[in-house]
């Protein structure tokens, strides 16, 4: 009976000894917070997560780490003593952050977990728009929801519609018409005439089988709004549609391998000129085609030594960047648009600083 009591005692300390040393323990209330729903415009808002120290030792906060800018944290900085409370507030800013958002908070304390993971959560309803917000580009009263329509990319074979919203800012009817509209391009405002204060759309139709081209292309169309005239800009990439080759055609087709698709011209002063060339090498089993060039800028000039290249031969793309109206860090982008079933498109960089 002696031997038993003294087992029991000496477990007893044991496990109280444990109890004793295990140091400060962090247990907060929980460990996600659930906004809802919330405005964009109404303001910060923020929670508050408990935590005890159910430890045998001071929890001290070594530091509360926000996963974005958006959010802000606050701590107990004081040691918290076994057996008490502390707290971290986190606040979100929704201002310009119009979409569900689910953030992270990282606790780093002297507890046994030592990082533990804290999460808030929602949704931020946008702000109403006000009529300029939502139209932005003007053509006398009228307003359009941008100066581009663009197409996207399309197979030559295709064709493709596109609907933008028009708005009449203005006091009485605008009559929407439209002028130097290509022949593949078919343009439709509904209604023709829109009242003060009315919505109506433009509904553009592109005909790529009647552009006959490749690659990025864009036009220039004329709208008119009553005595009131703008330009409205076309947008479409066409792609030569390929989807009836077999797999043996795929096989013998041409395929462009770019060896560096991104050069440096190093750092210029504003006006002069900086050049950069690639190589572009046939992998494949016949002619490879390269249909155009196309800079996103037209500071760039780009041309290739040769438009066709044989297989298992290279030729060089060198382009030429004039900086004259150009400063500060640069990046640049030349299409090159090809006839390669698999790359059609190749991405062609450019970067570098104009002091």
């Amino acid at each position: 009976m002696k031997k038993i009591i003294v087992l029991c005692l000496s477990t007893f300390l044991f496990f109280g000894a444990y109890a004793q040393n295990k140091g400060p323990v962090i247990d907060f209330v929980k460990k996600t917070h659930d906004f809802g729903s919330i405005k964009e415009k109404g303001g910060i808002v923020s929670c508050t997560f408990e935590f005890t120290n159910k430890g045998s030792a001071p929890l001290v906060i070594n530091n509360v780490l926000a996963s974005c800018g958006c959010t802000t944290p606050e701590w107990t900085k004081a040691p918290v003593a076994p057996g008490k409370n502390g707290s971290i507030k986190i606040a979100y800013n929704p201002d310009g952050r119009p979409y569900p958002f689910d953030k992270t908070v990282t606790v780093n304390s002297n507890a046994s977990e030592s990082t533990v993971i804290l999460h808030i959560k929602g949704n931020v309803e946008q702000k109403p728009l006000t009529i300029e917000e939502q139209y932005p580009a003007t053509i006398g009263a009228l307003r359009l929801k941008n100066s581009i329509i663009a197409m996207a990319r399309m197979t030559n074979t295709a064709s493709r519609t596109e609907v933008m919203e028009m708005y009449n800012d203005g006091t009485s009817p605008l009559i929407v018409s439209f002028e130097n509209v290509p022949a593949y391009i078919k343009m439709e405002a509904s209604p023709i005439s829109i009242g003060a204060k009315q919505k109506g759309t433009i509904k553009c139709t592109y005909i790529a089988a009647q552009k006959k081209d490749f690659g990025p292309v864009s036009d220039m169309v004329t709208i008119k709004a009553n005595n009131a005239k703008g330009n409205l800009e076309i947008q479409a990439t066409i792609e030569e549609d390929f989807s009836k080759l077999t797999a043996a055609d795929f096989e013998k087709a041409p395929v462009a391998v770019v060896k560096s698709a991104s050069v440096s011209f190093g750092s210029i002063k504003k006006g002069e000129q900086a050049t950069v060339s690639y190589e572009i090498t046939n992998a494949g089993k016949s002619d490879l085609t390269i249909r155009k060039l196309t800079p996103d800028c037209k500071c760039i000039q780009a041309k290739a030594e040769s438009q066709t290249i044989k297989a298992g031969q290279t030729a060089t793309v060198t382009a030429v960047l004039n900086s004259a109206n150009e400063v500060g860090q640069k990046f640049y982008n030349i299409t090159a648009t090809t006839n390669a079933p698999r790359q059609q498109l190749l991405n062609l960089f450019m970067s570098g600083n104009i002091q």
